[in-house]
């Protein structure tokens, strides 16, 4: 059976500028159900759904943070499963309500999906995961005099930082493998994934947030996946950001590999990390474009392909 994983950015489903209300969330993800629906109808394959949650995350450690006077703070691995199921119901609810509309008969399941990370990663020493809302320098500044976090600057803005290890193995992924096998559409390894660790033979949560195009690599090799496509807010995967003029069509790794280095960290470089793993560990081929072109991106007219 071909299998696809398509990955979803929290980014896309929660666009810069716009408010972080539930209402905004779902009618984004309502509007990519239905090109994941259209996708559904015409190609007959099995697939496997995952999605970002840097904003949703974000704005629940700002929640914690904020209520902390009132009631206890949740650590961020929790934050990151209640984002997971948060976001998760969303696209069930409404792939399973397109589908309907179109009467078309499908079988969908959301899975709670635990990551493990190493403790002595790196990572957890220097905070890159952008999460939460943009700031602009005046933002940044009053939100610093809150409370102190680590920040990065990406696409012009700055952003919180968290700690963004390695993912190194996803527990439920037998279990996602026998749902596809029955003809299921799996929702999984949203947000990365609920980061643990092992510690003395004991699964315990660790505070970060996996990159959810890594994970996304992950599953999809670790399936057997001929096709990854990444979703986002941009057209494209760009030469040169700041020029949408720059934007590339095709892409051998080989290319990728000499410029992965120059991309952005904690945005576009994890994105094109992953499609080059994808690819060397076995995967026909990857896309990255437009959270609500999906079809016109499988069909060429939009996005950018990347094969061996």
């Amino acid at each position: 059976m071909h299998l696809t994983v398509i990955a979803l950015g929290g980014n896309a489903l929660l666009r810069r500028g716009q408010r972080p209300t539930f209402a905004t969330q779902n009618r984004n993800t309502r509007l990519a159900a239905k090109s994941i629906v259209r996708y559904i109808d015409k190609y007959d394959c099995g697939i496997a759904i995952t999605h970002g949650n840097g904003p949703q995350v974000g704005e629940e450690l700002l929640r914690n943070e904020r209520a902390r006077e009132s009631v206890a703070q949740l650590p961020l691995h929790i934050l990151t499963a209640e984002t997971q199921a948060f976001i998760g119901s969303m696209l069930e609810s409404a792939i399973m309500s397109e589908a309907r509309a179109r009467r078309i008969d499908i079988k969908i399941a959301t899975v709670l999906t635990h990551v493990v990370v190493d403790v002595d990663d790196p990572a957890f020493m220097k905070p890159s995961k952008p999460i939460g809302p943009f700031y602009d320098r005046g933002q940044l500044a009053r939100a610093l005099r809150s409370g102190r976090f680590d920040y990065v600057k990406t696409g012009g803005a700055f952003r919180r930082a968290v700690a963004s290890p390695r993912p190194i193995e996803i527990l439920e992924l037998s279990l996602v493998k026998k749902l596809l096998d029955d003809g299921c559409v799996v929702i999984c390894a949203g947000g990365g994934g609920i980061p643990v660790a092992n510690v003395d033979g004991r699964m315990v949560g660790a505070d970060a947030v996996i990159d959810k195009d890594l994970t996304t690599q992950l599953l999809a090799n670790g399936i057997g996946a001929d096709t990854m496509v990444i979703l986002t807010d941009a057209s494209h995967l760009y030469a040169d950001y700041s020029d949408k003029r720059s934007g590339i069509k095709e892409a051998r790794v080989a290319d990728l590999e000499r410029m992965v280095d120059s991309l952005e960290k904690g945005s576009i470089k994890p994105k094109v990390e992953a499609c080059i793993r994808f690819i060397r560990n076995g995967g026909r081929a990857a896309y990255i474009g437009n959270l609500f072109m999906l079809n016109r991106i499988m069909d060429r007219t939009s996005g950018t392909m990347i094969s061996a």
